[in-house]
């Protein structure tokens, strides 16, 4: 009977321990994700204030941005899974071995970037709207970006390393600096120099090269071993099942936005500003679940065991009861406060009612978004992006799909509906296919 009591025992602490260790990561990492955040609002409000070529910058930062977050993220992503695998494996100080290959796959896909845009300049900036007088800035800007973003994956992968490790508390903090020596550098070059809009790009190289430093240093105190500068082919494989589909996700994000908003090309500007207010909204909230997400993830990686069914499926179901309550909170919020809510977001009066119409419809179903969200984000990192990837898929691809069904010309409320009843059938459909996956044998 004591044995039975203590096994009992076991089965009830051991979910407890897990909400706490993954709750605990989730906390840490969101800091950094919120610095992160507060970087990229930060530059846009300051590319906005630089004048009339600024703003075209500006129209381009957010889908370029795209681009260069889809192969940070997916290397971050990557780098974390095998740093965590290493140290399940008793292999911490070998946690950097993949890092000089996964680099220089990255900084090569953003080389290429650069070149890709140099040589179809004309063409894609027009594609992107950009006025004839304004183009060769824009150009300078895109080309500079992407290639300090390049030099810029030194430190992003090593505080992958730490977060994978689980020393989430020194990645986030370094997280914190870099934003906040980020701003200061742009704003000291654009004072000194008059820089302008390059200013963005540059004035974050000697943040780089601080954090760069700094995240050796505490690699080094925490004892990983400096890696062999050497290609790794096991690292490849690594990037194409960790890597490729989280950065495939990011683009697919992209894409479907973009979709979004040409179906409501005929609905007037003040619809998609209203629609667009709405989706910058929700998008900010997206850290919680992805904090909540990486967290459960690295404390599932961590845990020893063998069978890694059994330990995978109580990750799944921490990420869903650490993810529910904030968004059912958020949710009720947006819902009860949306008009105020939309008149804080912004000056055109008549952008308010649609904006907050879709807060009307999408609010109540945050909670089941946060969670779905967490759970893509938890398994993409206990090794299942493929999976993830295709699930996100199949639901843009019948989310779309339904979207240009819908009869007659289409306005915000009608997408902010088709959103609210996504949301839930995304849901469902999300649970019962995880549960499926972590479960078979």
């Amino acid at each position: 009977m004591g044995q039975t009591m203590a096994r009992g025992e076991v089965r009830e602490t051991a979910p407890a321990s897990l909400d706490v260790s993954a709750g605990r990561l989730a906390v840490s990492i969101l800091l950094g994700l919120v610095a992160g955040l507060v970087l990229q609002t930060w530059t846009v409000a300051f590319l906005g204030r630089l004048g009339p070529e600024a703003l075209y910058v500006r129209s381009v930062y957010t889908p370029i941005g795209y681009l260069v977050l889809a192969v940070t993220e997916g290397l971050v992503v990557a780098t974390q899974v095998s740093a965590g695998i290493a140290a399940r494996n008793g292999r911490s100080r070998d946690a950097l071995k993949s890092v000089p290959t996964f680099f220089a796959i990255g900084a090569g896909l953003l080389v290429l970037q650069a070149a890709v845009v140099l040589a179809a300049s004309g063409s894609i900036l027009a594609a992107l709207g950009v006025a004839p007088g304004a183009r060769h800035a824009v150009l300078v800007f895109v080309v500079t970006l992407a290639l300090t973003s390049a030099i810029g994956l030194v430190p992003h992968l090593g505080a992958g390393v730490l977060r994978g490790l689980g020393h989430t508390g020194p990645a986030s903090w370094l997280g914190v600096l870099f934003t906040v020596l980020s701003i200061v550098g742009t704003v000291v070059l654009h004072a000194v120099t008059g820089l302008g809009v390059l200013a963005v790009p540059i004035g974050g190289l000697p943040a780089t090269l601080i954090i760069g430093v700094a995240v050796a240093v505490v690699l080094r105190r925490k004892q990983v071993a400096r890696p062999p500068l050497a290609g790794d082919r096991a690292a490849v494989r690594e990037l194409l099942s960790l890597g490729a589909p989280v950065a495939g996700t990011f683009l697919l994000l992209s894409t479907v936005t973009f979709g979004y908003l040409r179906m409501l090309r005929e609905a007037g500007p003040t619809e998609v500003a209203g629609f667009s207010l709405g989706q910058m909204a929700v998008g900010l909230l997206m850290v919680i679940a992805m904090a909540v997400g990486s967290g459960t993830a690295i404390a599932v990686t961590l845990r020893p065991g063998e069978s890694r069914r059994e330990i995978n499926h109580a990750g799944l179901i921490t990420a869903l009861r650490l993810s529910l309550p904030p968004y059912l909170l958020l949710g009720a919020a947006a819902f009860l406060f949306r008009e105020p809510i939309a008149r804080a977001l912004t000056t055109d009066r008549a952008a308010v009612p649609v904006a907050a119409g879709y807060f009307a419809w999408v609010g109540p179903t945050l909670v089941l978004f946060g969670g779905t969200l967490a759970l893509l984000g938890y398994l993409e990192q206990i090794g299942r992006a493929g999976t993830a990837f295709l699930l996100n898929t199949a639901y843009f691809t019948v989310m779309l799909t339904a979207a240009f069904l819908i009869p007659g010309p289409v306005d915000a409320g009608d997408l902010a509906k088709l959103m609210a009843v996504g949301n839930v059938l995304g849901f469902v459909t999300l649970w019962f296919s995880a549960r499926f996956l972590v479960l078979r044998r």
